[in-house]
């Protein structure tokens, strides 16, 4: 492992800048203080599904004075990142791209909540045959990658979560595509640890080890956050997770 992967890191935090987001910028950065974490990663969600909660909700100007702010406070403790969570989809690439125009973010994550303009997160329920559902899911997650426009892929298998038992998620050649896409857009895969201190993270261990096997060798880390006693939970069982498959090379996030 690299030498920031054995520093507390955690790059997919939401304060109340997201809609669903319990806690202040502020209150994270104390959590992460008091944990001892070198760096944080505010990951608020971005919404182009005009039936989505958090719709037309971030205030841009608004985020970027409270991290100035936090930053200022902070110096010397804590290092802040500035990012988004964007929600792909194909259809809304252009309204994604004329919204990152001239905005000034540090990272920028892509990930999956909705199929066919049905958010199954929010339905924890899929809307369709599983076997459909997972192909569409991970046909988005190529297309992300594709785009060029993210720097990592969030939470990749996160629709497992919602597939019936029976059906295995990751029987499905468009996994291989996503992480040909990434790896040669040089786009990191998310190691997503929410609430998941004893249980695999998103993706699962064999998908990591899959990706590592295609020469995959980006990774980010993240608890996925959004209230500050849940930062960083998992975050150390990731970085054992990582170490134990004994990758020959390894880079994280802003290393």
């Amino acid at each position: 492992m690299s030498d920031i992967s054995r520093r507390l890191i955690d790059y997919h935090v939401h304060s109340t800048y997201s809609v669903d987001g319990r806690s202040s910028i502020e209150e994270m950065c104390q959590r992460a203080v008091e944990l001892k974490f070198s760096e944080v990663g505010f990951c608020e969600h971005i919404d182009f599904e005009p039936s989505d909660p958090g719709f037309d909700f971030f205030d841009y100007g608004g985020y970027s004075q409270a991290i100035n702010s936090a930053r200022s406070r902070y110096s010397g403790k804590l290092v802040i990142r500035k990012g988004a969570e964007i929600d792909y989809g194909y259809s809304y690439e252009p309204q994604i791209r004329a919204w990152i125009e001239g905005k000034e973010f540090d990272f920028l994550v892509g990930s999956v909540h909705y199929i066919d303009h049905i958010a199954f997160d929010l339905h924890s329920r899929l809307a369709m045959p599983p076997e459909i559902a997972v192909r569409k899911y991970y046909t988005k997650t190529a297309q992300a990658a594709e785009s060029r426009l993210f720097n990592v892929i969030g939470h990749l298998d996160f629709i497992r979560s919602y597939v019936p038992p029976g059906h295995d998620p990751t029987q499905t050649d468009m996994i291989d595509l996503t992480f040909e896409k990434m790896i040669a857009n040089r786009i990191h895969l998310e190691v997503n640890s929410r609430r998941r201190w004893n249980r695999e993270p998103f993706p699962s261990r064999s998908l990591i080890q899959k990706y590592l096997d295609k020469g995959g060798t980006l990774f980010s880390l993240g608890s996925d956050a959004h209230s500050a006693q849940h930062l960083g939970i998992g975050i150390t069982q990731a970085m054992d997770l990582l170490r134990n498959l004994r990758p020959r090379e390894v880079h994280v996030l802003f290393e």
